[in-house]
């Protein structure tokens, strides 16, 4: 027994040294393990990788703004400018202030694969019942009494050249009611990274709305506009304005206002599939714009025998003016429904200020007002456009606002020799007012028997009235 215990222990010592010895390794789990019962092991050290790829291209952010750099040109450094959000808010439209879309959109399939970004903007005249900005639908932007380029305009960036991108202005044509500026376009890194893939870009485009572009006071002054914010983290957009169905932004809450829709397209997966659009819809408002721009001074030549005027007819500019007219236009600007109103100081001689006309001497006609009317004690104020209360000149009844042109003529008619004038760029084939067709403006005075020799003068004051 002894000498067994002494053989085993021989044997442990000399595997113990034949570790050091001869480098053997013994894998004692190998004893222990395989010896013991085992009835189950795990394993942690792989993993599972899923991407998932977005097939629409992705709005994470937009806006719309206005520069405050009064010196910006509508070209130069875009990005430096000083910008302020004006979505859900109200813009000037003074053709000189310089507005901005700008768009952050995310590609996982890189974006080259991004082909248009399409920006339609309308007035909604009221109804929000038109999502896209359909130029010619049924319930599109140009339907009846919201047609013209002061009330629409389709801007587009097109990425499908091989050379690089571009961004245009497709309606209005003439560059006068709108004009278009620079853009800019930016790689930047993926809010959230799909994959090698994903390219992200901001991009700014930049135009400038013309006088007459539509004035839109959405809740008005003292109300409140519904604003949905534009929010996402980590990735993921959330918020009122947020469809998550469509992926895309729907936000027209307030009636009377600018609607737009940014769409952005793309060729589709590889080319094998129909392309993908998602889109941001929202609104901005306009304020007021009124002036009158230019006026003529009124000459008036004749003799105490009975009517005289600026008419080419009148005895003076028939004989002595080679036939020739003098009555004037009125040039102006208004970007909503508007009423235009004429009236006189007293008429004095310049030789004798003793010595005057009676008001109810001098009368009018012109605009879209073509029947002459006197001025008087109950007729302080004639309507050229418009109608109201001639007493106070306050108006119950306005023209409608211009569809085309940067402004207003009257004198559209080209009545009695005058040359035909329309709204900037347009002429009498393309001009489709929703006005009657405007006359020149015809003063005429009365010079009964008994009226004192002598020029008379009288300060003529016109107001022009912009609905609110």
């Amino acid at each position: 027994m002894i000498r067994k215990k002494i053989v085993a222990g021989c044997i442990i010592f000399i595997l113990f040294c034949s570790i050091f010895i001869t480098g053997l390794y013994v894998d004692s789990s190998w004893f222990f393990c395989n010896a013991a019962d085992i009835s189950s092991k795990t394993d942690n050290t792989t993993v599972m990788n899923v991407t998932v790829l977005q097939a629409k291209p992705i709005i994470y952010w937009y806006d719309f703004q206005v520069c405050t750099n009064d010196s910006f040109d509508g070209f130069t450094d875009i990005e430096s400018q000083p910008w302020e959000s004006r979505t859900n808010s109200r813009v000037d439209v003074d053709n000189e202030t310089w507005c901005r879309f700008v768009i952050n959109i995310s590609s996982d399939q890189g974006w080259d694969n991004i082909e248009y970004i399409n920006i339609s903007g309308w007035h909604d005249n009221g109804s929000d019942v038109d999502k896209d900005g359909s130029l010619n639908g049924q319930d599109g932007y140009n339907r009846s009494n919201n047609r013209g380029a002061n009330r629409n305009f389709f801007m587009y960036y097109d990425n499908t050249s091989n050379t690089s991108s571009y961004y245009n202005l497709t309606y209005p044509c003439n560059n006068k009611e709108i004009t278009i500026g620079g853009f800019t376009e930016r790689n930047v890194s993926a809010v959230y990274e799909s994959s090698n893939d994903t390219q992200t870009h901001n991009l700014s485009f930049v135009f400038k709305p013309g006088f007459q572009f539509r004035y839109a006071p959405g809740p008005g002054m003292s109300g409140t506009w519904i604003d949905d914010p534009v929010n996402c983290t980590n990735g993921q957009s959330e918020g009122p304005g947020y469809n998550s169905s469509s992926q895309s932004w729907e936000s027209f809450d307030n009636l009377w206002s600018w609607n737009f829709n940014i769409s952005v397209t793309d060729a589709g997966e590889g080319g094998n599939e129909s392309s993908y659009c998602s889109w941001a819809r929202d609104e901005f408002g306009v304020n007021q714009y009124t002036e009158i721009i230019s006026t003529s001074d009124v000459l008036i030549i004749g003799r105490p025998d009975g009517n005289h005027s600026t008419n080419s007819s009148s005895w003076y500019n028939k004989n002595y003016n080679a036939g020739l007219s003098t009555n004037i236009s009125i040039k102006t600007v208004s970007n909503g429904n508007y009423s235009l109103t004429v009236n006189l100081s007293d008429i004095n001689n310049l030789d004798d200020n003793s010595i005057k006309l009676n008001k109810d001497k001098i009368w009018v006609r012109g605009g879209n007002r073509i029947s002459s009317l006197n001025f008087s004690s109950n007729r302080e104020y004639v309507f050229l456009y418009g109608d109201g209360n001639m007493n106070t000149g306050i108006a119950n009844s306005y023209d409608a606002h211009e569809v085309n042109g940067t402004c207003k003529y009257a004198g559209e008619a080209g009545d009695d020799g005058k040359s035909t004038l329309y709204p900037n760029d347009y002429d009498s084939s393309s001009y489709n007012g929703l006005n009657p067709v405007s006359h020149y403006l015809e003063f005429t005075c009365y010079m009964d028997i008994g009226t004192i020799a002598g020029r008379y003068t009288s300060k003529i004051y016109y107001h022009l009235k912009t609905q609110t």
